[in-house]
């Protein structure tokens, strides 16, 4: 595995997920929690200066053999990254966002609040995000490796693209839901996309609101959509 140091940006009071999803599925990973200062990007290169995984604090991580990109590969590029909208590259979804009011989400959105850092490409350290990503060499990360909650899934799509996006989850590597555990609320199609039981055994240390927050909504996505998702997930060929 060409990647084994992982970054936690401290935004929120949610590191305790990320620490003990690392402990439990990634023994052998070393992390270091630091806060967000100036931006994703000037943060990550003030902190690390070898191949490092950046995730924001609440990031679900269980990442095994196999699931990063090799280093032969890694090394062309400043930075891998994924797009802030799932579905802005699905011509049957992406006219949704507009009509929600999230019209900046396109494709050309990019979200930060998972990545891939490679400083041995950077010359200096930017002085915020604006304006970098277009000047840099970029990699774009599959979507397991940054299975994330999305503003129309809770409000426009079926329940059927709703469950099909959370059969994905089932083979996601990295799991992210801050949103709905700082909301401490999912609707029907948001258990269905997102496996936010997975936050159920990763409750320790966190602080009291956030705790009953999370849990509620783990516990209640448990028992009313986790074994459906799951249990078709397991008879069901997930596409690639």
């Amino acid at each position: 595995m060409s990647c084994r140091k992982i970054l936690i940006i401290k935004c929120n009071n949610l590191e305790a997920l990320t620490i003990n999803s690392i402990n439990k599925n990634m023994p052998g990973w070393q992390y270091k929690v630091v806060p967000f200062k100036d931006g994703y990007i000037p943060t990550a290169l003030n902190n690390t200066n070898e191949l490092t995984l950046c995730v924001r604090s609440g990031v679900i991580l269980n990442i095994q053999e196999g699931d990063m990109p090799g280093p032969e590969l890694l090394d062309d590029y400043h930075i891998a990254i994924s797009r802030e909208g799932v579905f802005t590259d699905n011509k049957r979804q992406k006219h949704i966002y507009g009509l929600i009011g999230k019209d900046k989400i396109t494709k050309k959105a990019i979200d930060l609040s998972v990545f891939l850092i490679n400083p041995s490409r950077w010359d200096v350290v930017p002085l915020s995000d604006q304006g970098v990503l277009g000047q840099v060499r970029r990699l774009r990360m599959p979507r397991f490796m940054n299975h994330k909650s999305d503003p129309i899934v809770a409000k426009s799509i079926s329940g059927y693209v709703a469950l099909d996006y959370g059969l994905l989850s089932c083979q996601a590597s990295i799991h992210n839901y801050i949103p709905v555990f700082l909301k401490g609320e999912a609707n029907g199609n948001e258990m269905l996309s997102y496996a936010l039981e997975l936050a159920l055994p990763l409750l320790d240390g966190l602080p009291e609101k956030e705790r009953l927050k999370v849990e509620a909504v783990a516990s209640k996505t448990h028992k009313r959509m986790a074994k459906l998702r799951n249990g078709l997930a397991e008879c069901l060929p997930l596409r690639p």
